[in-house]
Order: C-alpha cells, then sequence, then structure tokens
C-alpha cells in the first residue's frame, strides 16, 4: 500500500471520531473516490467528506476491504 493510501485509510479512521460536518450525495461517490485516490483533493477535505458514515463504509468496502486489491479506475482507461 503507498504513502499515499496509508494516509487516506488513517483519515478514514480517524473521522469516525468527528461530528458529521458534510452529507455527501451518492451522485458524488465515484468522482470524490477518484478525486481521492489521485490525490487531487486537500486532505482537511477527505477527513471532511469522511465523517459522513455512509459515504466512509461505501469507500472503505471499494478500497480497503479484506483481500481486496486496490483498483483505479481511470476514465482514459475507459
Amino acid at each position: 500500500m503507498s504513502n499515499h493510501l496509508r494516509n487516506i485509510r488513517a483519515l478514514l479512521e480517524n473521522a469516525k471520531d468527528f461530528d458529521v460536518s458534510r452529507k455527501v450525495d451518492t451522485y458524488e461517490y465515484e468522482s470524490l473516490e477518484k478525486m481521492i485516490l489521485e490525490d487531487n483533493i486537500r486532505y482537511s477535505e477527505v477527513i471532511e467528506l469522511f465523517t459522513d458514515k455512509a459515504y466512509r463504509d461505501w469507500f472503505y468496502d471499494r478500497n480497503f476491504a479484506e483481500g481486496k486489491e486496490i483498483k483505479v479506475t481511470r476514465y482514459s482507461d475507459l
């Protein structure tokens, strides 16, 4: 796991301790995931996004669940 992904996982785990500061709409999930994985968003914004439990769980299941390989879908590859 790269250093960037370890940082993202640490932010995800620490966001559980904060109150919800931003509710993420479901239509934003994949675009925000892409921005997070490509490091195109500030860490302060990432932790704010991860205060939304539904988004945090969705992101975790797609990127850090046991036995899962990390796959980044690039729109240029489609």
